[in-house]
């Protein structure tokens, strides 16, 4: 199967691809991305979509040793820039 073909290795929804574009200004806490998006609180789809990035490898912790600590906070990878880049989103690189 060709890799453009398997979603697994795409953000699967709008909602990610919104985070992704949070994360190009500044690296962000889940509290400080809800926010962003308009949210009152980090909703369950927030953090599913966090986890599936971080998987797809669109995103990095930036202190992976606690991965629940408080002060966690996210930044996006070279996978992920370029993928904004491919989106059309010029202002990634």
């Amino acid at each position: 199967m060709r890799p453009e073909l398997r979603p697994e290795l795409r953000p699967e929804s709008p909602l990610a691809t919104k985070v992704l574009v949070l994360l190009m200004e500044n690296d962000a806490g889940k509290a400080e991305l809800a926010s962003g998006l308009g949210h009152k609180t980090v909703s369950g789809e927030l953090k599913k979509q966090i986890k599936n990035l971080l998987e797809l490898d669109y995103i990095e912790m930036t202190i992976p040793d606690k991965p629940h600590g408080s002060k966690q906070k996210y930044r996006l990878t070279a996978k992920g820039r370029a993928f904004l880049a491919k989106e059309g989103r010029e202002d990634a690189e």
